[in-house]
Parts: structure tokens; C-alpha cells; sequence
């Protein structure tokens, strides 16, 4: 298992390891050392032994040593609490013997002219358990003689024993208050005013951008600190100046949004003018030959009929009009658009505009219904094709008009937010959407690159006068759009037209 440990967490375990390491090793150092003197300390107290031991071991005239002095070194050895020895004469006899000598050779300690070996201890066993002493005595005649003997280092053991636990006692102290010191000044200098940073940095982030990091050390993390505040200024300036800009573009935009619809108004006012004006002026000439009079009754009625047709026509103008100032959206119903395609074919093939025009069906089966209002649809429908049928002329050799089906899934990007009072900072939803593809593929003479950029204007078209009022795109785009679809335009290799169009499928 993986632990996250924080600043704090990492730093006060440093500062607790490096304490308790540092304060051990000073720790053993000084009981090293302590031990050390001590051990010296019986060294040379052995070596007074020793001294007086020599003064004491004389020689008589007959080369002997007297039994006063022997006695008077027993004496010596004893006092000094020295248990186990051995004194031998040149002859290698030994004089004097009390206890037992150790057999292990031990570790040898270094000191003047004496030889002395350490029994048992070590770095972590404590000084040992009893020092082996060897020396010579210089005597006449024949030689000199020797002593061996040991020290007992069992009082310095039991007062290293009190030493230590001295030492343990100063450790764990002097380690509380390097430690609570420590995190201390670790909280008051480098986590306390990180933490603070922290948390300005996240109200700024939930959008307070007037909050400050309040850090008043005086070190790096206060130097970073004050780069942060400097920082979190400039961010405020930059996002009011992004707002105040965005403020302006929402203007900007509703401006040129109000000027595109008066723009767009004048040319539907521009077109109606013109539609209109043609059939008025018809009907204004009709009428000032019937204000004249005719005698004869056949073309009186001939003329009223011009003037009825054309007033027809300025009322199916209007009406058009209408619908594009107010498109109504029936309620929409489940409707199949593979069906509705062959009833439109079907109902097509008597027109007359539709006569010589073949129909290529390539339908998907199982294609989803879409919800839309079924008449609107076939007015669409009926649009596009007798759309794509007026733009084949007679001398083409074929007259054809290929009609697909499909589904495809797209992503939309919904856009959210960009009223005038919305925060500044927005995006867009991916919405992911089945669509009913319908393509109307014709065999015509296409349309020109400037002409398709007008196609979908109001009161735009390429037909002869009197033979279409260029609405009819218009009005199919209006309806298409009002149920969530799209119609899109696309020119052939040289020759031929494609109208897509794409709905919501209702699945």
C-alpha cells in the first residue's frame, strides 16, 4: 500500500529520523568515550600497582628475593583488591599465586611500557569484563622477574550501566525539544504559509479573484508568496480585461446581429417590393383599360381573369411571406421517411414539371422514424425535387434524380452560457446524435460558385421570371431548421447537384 505523505508529514519525519540518529551516534560516542577513561583509569591504577610491586621485589646478597618483600607484594596485590595473580622469579618459579588467570589472549591495550589486554567488550558489549596486566621487575644476578594479574572492570560496568541510562534520558529530552522546536519552525516558516498559499490559491481558482495569500515570513516561501500575489493581480487584471472584452464582443455582436436582421429585412422588403410590383403594375394597366371601356364583352372578361391571376399571385406571395415571418411548428409526429419519399415520387409523376424525370431509390432499410410535422416534410421533399427536375433541361440526356437514405451519429457542440450576465469563462457540451441522412443527387448543369453562395436567400433564384419567387430553399431550410435539422449544398464535378438533409432521428 502506497502512503501520500504531506510537507509536513515528510519534513517533521526527516527532522525526527536526523534527531534520534544524530543524538545516538553523540550518544554512543560519549559512552564510548566515558568507557574509554574509565578503562585508562584502572590501566593506571595498575600501573602504581605495578610501580610498587617493583620497589618491593629486592633481591638479597645471594641473588634470592627475601620472603619480606614476597610477603609485602602479597600484601600490596591484596590491598588493591587484585584476586587473581602470578609472580615468578627468573628461574620462571612462581612466588606468589592467588586465583586463576584467564586463557583468553584478549584484546591488546596500548599504554607506556606495560602489556594489557582487554577481557570481553567491545563497541556495543559494553568495557569489558576484567584487564589482564603483564610486566617485569628488574632484579641482580640472574635476571629480573614478572607479574601477571588481573583488574576487575566490573564497577565500571555497573557505573557505565547508570551512565547510560543518564545519557538515554538526556537523549530522548534533548530529542523532544530538537523535534518540537523543529516542527515549530518548520509550521511557523514553511508549511503554515505553503498552507495558506494553498488555500488562496484555491479560492482564487473557485473564482474569488480578489483573494490574496496573507504569508509574512521572511524567506523564500515569503519571496514566493509574493510572486504568487503578483501573479493573482496581473490573473484579475487579465480576466476583467478578458470580460470587459468579452462584454464588448456580446455587444458588438448584437449589434451586427440587429444591423444582419434590418439588412435582411430590407432585402425581404426589397424582394416583396419587386415580386409584388410586377403583378400591380399588371394589374394597374388591366384596370386602366377597363376604366376606358371595351366593347367587346369576351375581352372584358379575359382582362378581369389577367387581373385575378395576378392578384392570386401577390396573395401567394404574401402568404409565402407569412410563413417565413412566422413559421409555425405543427406538433411532430413519428414519420417514415423512406414512405414519404415514395408517396412524394408517386404523387410527383403527374406533374408536369416532373414529366421525363427518372427516380433512383437506394433506401436503408430499418431507417429510424424522425419527429417532425409529416406535411412540412413533403413540401420540403416536393421543393427539392422539383427543384433538381426544373434545373435538367430537355436536351439532357438523362434526366435523372438519385435519392439516398442512411444514418450517420455526429457530435455537436452545444454551446452554453454567452448571455451578457454569464460568468466569462464557458465551453462546449459534446452531445453525441443519431441522424436520418436524405440526399436529392440531380443530373443537371450544376450551379455556379457565386450563385451557390445565395442559394438559401430569400427571393434568390436562378429560374426565369415569373417561374419561381426564390423562396422556396428559403422556406425548406426554416422548416428543416425549426425541428433541430440541417440542409446543406453541395456542387457535382462539372455537372449535377446535391441537397442533404439531416434530422434528429426520434430512436
Amino acid at each position: 500500500m502506497k502512503f501520500n505523505l504531506g510537507i509536513r508529514a515528510q519534513l517533521t519525519a526527516g527532522i525526527v529520523l536526523t534527531t534520534l540518529a544524530g543524538i545516538g551516534l553523540i550518544g554512543l560516542l560519549s559512552i564510548k568515550i566515558v568507557e574509554n577513561s574509565a578503562v585508562y583509569w584502572k590501566i593506571s591504577e595498575a600501573g602504581k600497582i605495578l610501580r610498587i610491586i617493583r620497589s618491593s621485589m629486592q633481591k638479597s646478597s645471594q641473588g634470592a628475593y627475601s620472603p619480606e618483600s614476597i610477603r609485602f607484594a602479597e600484601e600490596a596485590l591484596r590491598s588493591a583488591g587484585v584476586s587473581d595473580y602470578v609472580v615468578t622469579v627468573p628461574a620462571g618459579k612462581a612466588v606468589l599465586r592467588e586465583g586463576t588467570l584467564p586463557d583468553d589472549p584478549g584484546e591488546e591495550v596500548p599504554y607506556q611500557d606495560l602489556s594489557v589486554r582487554r577481557i570481553g567488550g567491545g563497541w556495543f558489549q559494553g568495557p569489558g569484563r576484567l584487564l589482564l596486566v603483564s610486566s617485569s621487575f628488574d632484579g641482580a644476578g640472574d635476571g629480573g622477574g614478572s607479574i601477571r594479574f588481573t583488574v576487575s572492570l566490573s564497577d565500571i560496568r555497573a557505573d557505565m550501566a547508570g551512565v547510560r541510562k543518564f545519557l538515554l534520558f538526556y537523549a530522548l529530552l534533548d530529542s523532544a525539544i530538537i523535534i518540537l522546536l523543529g516542527v515549530y519552525f518548520l509550521s511557523r516558516s514553511i508549511t503554515g504559509p505553503l498552507k495558506k498559499l494553498e488555500e488562496a490559491a484555491t479560492r482564487i481558482a473557485g473564482g474569488k479573484l480578489g483573494e490574496r495569500a496573507d504569508v509574512s515570513v521572511d524567506n523564500e516561501v515569503g519571496s514566493l508568496a509574493a510572486s504568487f500575489n503578483v501573479m493573482a493581480e496581473r490573473l484579475e487584471a487579465e480576466i476583467k480585461s478578458l470580460e470587459r472584452v468579452n462584454l464588448e464582443l456580446v455587444g458588438a455582436q448584437e449589434e451586427l446581429l440587429r444591423s444582419g436582421t434590418l439588412a435582411a429585412v430590407g432585402r425581404l422588403a426589397a424582394g416583396i417590393a419587386h415580386e409584388i410590383g410586377n403583378p400591380l403594375g399588371a394589374v394597374h394597366g388591366y384596370l386602366d383599360i377597363l376604366s376606358k371601356g371595351l366593347p367587346d364583352r369576351e375581352e372584358e372578361k379575359d382582362i378581369i381573369g389577367r387581373v385575378s391571376k395576378e392578384v392570386s399571385r401577390i396573395d401567394s406571395i404574401v402568404r409565402e411571406f407569412l410563413d417565413i415571418a412566422r413559421p409555425p411548428k405543427k406538433p411532430s409526429a413519428p414519420v417514415d421517411v423512406n414512405r414519404l419519399i415514395g408517396e412524394t415520387v408517386s404523387a410527383l409523376a403527374l406533374h408536369r414539371d416532373f414529366s421525363g424525370v427518372g427516380t433512383k431509390l437506394d433506401l436503408a432499410g430499418g431507417l429510424p422514424e424522425v419527429a417532425i410535422d409529416g406535411g412540412k416534410l413533403r413540401q420540403v421533399f416536393v421543393n427539392l425535387l422539383l427543384n433538381a427536375a426544373q434545373s435538367m433541361s430537355a436536351v439532357h440526356s438523362e434526366r435523372t434524380v438519385s435519392i439516398t437514405t442512411s444514418t450517420e451519429r455526429r457530435s455537436e457542440g452545444v454551446r452554453l452560457g454567452r448571455r451578457r450576465d454569464d460568468p466569462p469563462v464557458k465551453g462546449r457540451v459534446p452531445v453525441d446524435r443519431e441522424f436520418v441522412v436524405i440526399r436529392f443527387t440531380d443530373s443537371g448543369s450544376g450551379i455556379s460558385v457565386e450563385d451557390a453562395e445565395k442559394i438559401f436567400d430569400p427571393f434568390f433564384t436562378t429560374k426565369d421570371v415569373g417561374k419561381g419567387t426564390g423562396l422556396g430553399l428559403f422556406i425548406s431550410q426554416s422548416i428543416i431548421k425549426t425541428y433541430g435539422g440541417g440542409i446543406s449544398f453541395e456542387r457535382g464535378d462539372g455537372t449535377g447537384s446535391t441537397f442533404t438533409v439531416i434530422l434528429p432521428s426520434g430512436r
